[in-house]
C-alpha cells in the first residue's frame, strides 16, 4: 500500500512538473541543400498540440507530411521527478530554385493557445547532375580523386594590417568525395606572428557551396587569430593536409554468395592537398608615440577607480585600472602610475576576462594595485594616461582617468606635533624605571683627569666627528645613485628581469601541479617573452623570434643558449596542437626554462 501511494505521488509530481514547464516549439533543417534535392523540415513540441500550420512556402515544394512521432522519458534525481515529452512533426520538402531563403515560423495549438516556432534560414545552391554522374563513374572505376574533387583554402580576413593588429586565418575543406579522416597535416611556421586558436564546436560543421558551377560539401577545419609582430611583406607558407578518402572499388563478378557477403566494395586511399601561399602587407605603427603608450592596438578604453576615497593612516586602498574593448589585450604592458610619495604601493594583480573572437581579443584586462597611506592629508593620484593605436582611424588615441583624490585621516597610534606634521605612527611606551625612581649622585672613588686631557676638544674628538660626517656623505652619494637608477625604468627592468621571470614561473608551477596543460604552456611562454623584453630593453609588442635571436647574438649570448630559448618557444607555441603530454614532459620543460634563464643571466650583464 505504501509503495502504491509513493508511486502515485511521484507520477503526480511528474505530471505537475510537465504542466508547469514552458511550451517549446522548435524548427530545424539543413543549413544548405542542392536545387532539386529532398530534405527534412522538423518541428519539435514538448507538449501535445494540434492543428499545426506551415507558412506559405513559395520557394519550396511540400512532398510529404506531416508525419508525427512521440517520445516520453521520466527521471528521478535526488527525489526530484523530471518528465520530458516530445512530439516531432516531419515534412519532406524540395528546393525549387537557387538562393538564400528564410522559412517563416509555423504555428500549432497547445491547450487552445497558438504557439509559434522559430524561423529557419536555408541556402539553396546550384546542382550539377552531369558532374555528379562523372564523379560516381570515376569512383566506381577506382581512380584517385582529382584536385577539383578535393582541395583546401587558407584565407586571411584582411591582407593589409598594422603591426599588432589582429586578423583571422581560416582553413576550409572543399570535397565532392567521402572522407574517412586525416592522416597527416603540415602547417606553416608562423614565427613572425603571435597566434591564438579560435574555439569552435566539436567536429567540423558542413554546409554546401557552389564554386565555378560545381557543388561542394564545405567544412571549416580551423580558424586562427594572428597578431603580426613585425612590418613589411610577410609570407605565410602553404598548408598541406593528407586525407583518407573512401572509394568504391570496381570488381569482377563474385564467384559465390559468400564473396558478396564478406568482401567490401570500398577501399581507403590517401590524397594529399596543398593550399596556396599568402602574402600580407603589414604596415608599421606611426612614429611619435604619445605618453602612456603601452603597446595596445585596437578599439580600447581605460577606466581607473579606487575602492574608497576616505581612509585612515595604514588602511589599504585598492586602485583598479580596467582596459576593455577589442584588441591585443594579452600583449599590453602595465600603465605608468605616479603614486604619492607618502604611499606604499605593491605590484599589480593582473586578471583577464578575454575571449578570442574573429574581430580580435574581446573583453577586459584588470590591474589592481594595493596602496597603504603612511601619513594623513589630502593626496592626489595624477591622471592616468593610456594611449593605444586605433587601426580604423590610423591614429593614436589617448584615454585619461582624470586625477583621483584620496583623503587620509589620522589613525590610531599616530602622534602629531603642534605644526600638524606627523612624526611617528608607532605608539610609544612611557619610560619605566626598574627599582628606585630617584637616582642618587654617584658615590665612591671618582676617576679625575688633569686639565687639557679631556676627550672634548681633543684630536680624537674631532676625528670621531669626522667619521660620521664622512659616512653621511658616502650614504648620500649612494642614495642619489640609487634614486637615479630607480628613475631609469628600462635599467631597473633589465636588472630585475631574472627576479621577475622567476616570479612569473611560480604561477606556471601551480598550473603544472593541477595538470592544466594549456594554461601551463601559456604561462611559461609569457614568462620567457617577458624576461626577454625586460632583459633586451625591447617592448613586448616589438619582440619576435627573429629580432630576439639577433639581439641575443649581439649581446654575446652563446649559440647554445639561443637555441635552447628558441626550442622552448617552439615547444610552447605548438603544444596546443600536440596530443596531451604527461606531467613529466611539462616538469622537464619547466626546469629547462629556469636553467636557460640562469645561463642567459650569467652571459648578459646589463
Amino acid at each position: 500500500m505504501r509503495l502504491f501511494i509513493l508511486t502515485l505521488l511521484l507520477f503526480t509530481a511528474g505530471f505537475l512538473s510537465v504542466n508547469a514547464q514552458d511550451v517549446s516549439f522548435t524548427a530545424r533543417a539543413q543549413s544548405a541543400v542542392v536545387v532539386g534535392d529532398k530534405f527534412q523540415l522538423q518541428y519539435t513540441l514538448n507538449k501535445e498540440g494540434s492543428d499545426i500550420r506551415l507558412p506559405a512556402l513559395q520557394d519550396f515544394q511540400i512532398l510529404m507530411g506531416p508525419s508525427t512521432s512521440y517520445s516520453n522519458s521520466t527521471s528521478i534525481v535526488n527525489g526530484k521527478v523530471t518528465r520530458e515529452t516530445s512530439y516531432t512533426y516531419t515534412f519532406i520538402l524540395k528546393a525549387l530554385k537557387e538562393g538564400q531563403f528564410t522559412i517563416p515560423p509555423a504555428t500549432v495549438k497547445v491547450e487552445d493557445e497558438k504557439v509559434s516556432s522559430n524561423s529557419i534560414s536555408i541556402k539553396v545552391v546550384k546542382g550539377e547532375a552531369q558532374a555528379q554522374q562523372q564523379n560516381q563513374q570515376s569512383q566506381a572505376a577506382g581512380s584517385a580523386p582529382s584536385d577539383d574533387d578535393l582541395f583546401i583554402t587558407v584565407t586571411p580576413s584582411k591582407r593589409n594590417v598594422y603591426q599588432g593588429e589582429s586578423l583571422v586565418l581560416t582553413t576550409k575543406i572543399y570535397t565532392k568525395v567521402q572522407l574517412d579522416g586525416l592522416s597527416d597535416i603540415k602547417q606553416p611556421e608562423l614565427s613572425a606572428f603571435i597566434t591564438q586558436t579560435l574555439k569552435s564546436q566539436d567536429g567540423i560543421s558542413w554546409t554546401m557551396e557552389n564554386v565555378n558551377g560545381r557543388t561542394y560539401n564545405v567544412g571549416t577545419y580551423e580558424q586562427k587569430l594572428l597578431f603580426p609582430q613585425k612590418s613589411g611583406k610577410l609570407t605565410i607558407e602553404p598548408t598541406e593536409i593528407e586525407f583518407l578518402v573512401r572509394q568504391r572499388v570496381a570488381r569482377s563478378r563474385s564467384r559465390s554468395i559468400f564473396d558478396d557477403f564478406f568482401e567490401s566494395n570500398y577501399r581507403t586511399v590517401k590524397k594529399k592537398v596543398r593550399s596556396k601561399a599568402i602574402t600580407l602587407n603589414v604596415k608599421p605603427l606611426p612614429s611619435g608615440r604619445p605618453e602612456g603608450y603601452a603597446g595596445g592596438v585596437g578599439q580600447l578604453t581605460m577606466k581607473a577607480s579606487v575602492n574608497k576615497s576616505e581612509v585612515s593612516v595604514n588602511d589599504g586602498v585598492t586602485l583598479k585600472v580596467v582596459v576593455s574593448g577589442t584588441g591585443n589585450h594579452k600583449f599590453i604592458e602595465e600603465p605608468q602610475i605616479k603614486f604619492p610619495a607618502d604611499f606604499d604601493d605593491f605590484d599589480a594583480k593582473i586578471s583577464n576576462s578575454i575571449s578570442n573572437t574573429a574581430s580580435g581579443m574581446k573583453g577586459s584586462k584588470t590591474y589592481e594595485y594595493l596602496m597603504i597611506p603612511r601619513h594623513a592629508g589630502e593626496f592626489t593620484i595624477p591622471s592616468i594616461k593610456f594611449a593605444y593605436f586605433n587601426p580604423k582611424s590610423g591614429k593614436y588615441q589617448t584615454s585619461e582617468s582624470g586625477p583621483i583624490s584620496i583623503n587620509v585621516a589620522k589613525g590610531e597610534g599616530t602622534e602629531e606635533t603642534t605644526s600638524g606634521v606627523i612624526r611617528s605612527n608607532v605608539s610609544k611606551e612611557n619610560v619605566k624605571f626598574i627599582g628606585k625612581d630617584i637616582r642618587f649622585i654617584k658615590t665612591g672613588k671618582a676617576l679625575l683627569k688633569p686639565t687639557g686631557t679631556f676627550f672634548i676638544g681633543s684630536l680624537m674628538y674631532y676625528l670621531t666627528l669626522l667619521v660620521p660626517l664622512s659616512l653621511f656623505i658616502l650614504l648620500f652619494i649612494i642614495n642619489q645613485k640609487r634614486i637615479k637608477e630607480n628613475s631609469n625604468v628600462t635599467l631597473m627592468k633589465t636588472k630585475k628581469a631574472n627576479k621577475v621571470a622567476i616570479k612569473r614561473l611560480k604561477k606556471s608551477a601551480q598550473f603544472l601541479k593541477s595538470g592544466e596543460k594549456e594554461a601551463f604552456y601559456e604561462e611559461v611562454l609569457r614568462a620567457l617573452w617577458g624576461y626577454l623584453s625586460d632583459k633586451l630593453s625591447l617592448p613586448l609588442s616589438e619582440l619576435s623570434k627573429d629580432n630576439a635571436g639577433e639581439i641575443l647574438t649581439k649581446s654575446n649570448a652563446s649559440e647554445e643558449v639561443i637555441n635552447e630559448i628558441m626550442e622552448i618557444l617552439d615547444t610552447c607555441e605548438f603544444a596546443r596542437y600536440a596530443p596531451a603530454s604527461g606531467t613529466g614532459e611539462m616538469d622537464k620543460l619547466y626546469n629547462q626554462t629556469i636553467a636557460t634563464i640562469s645561463k642567459l643571466e650569467n652571459q648578459i650583464k646589463r
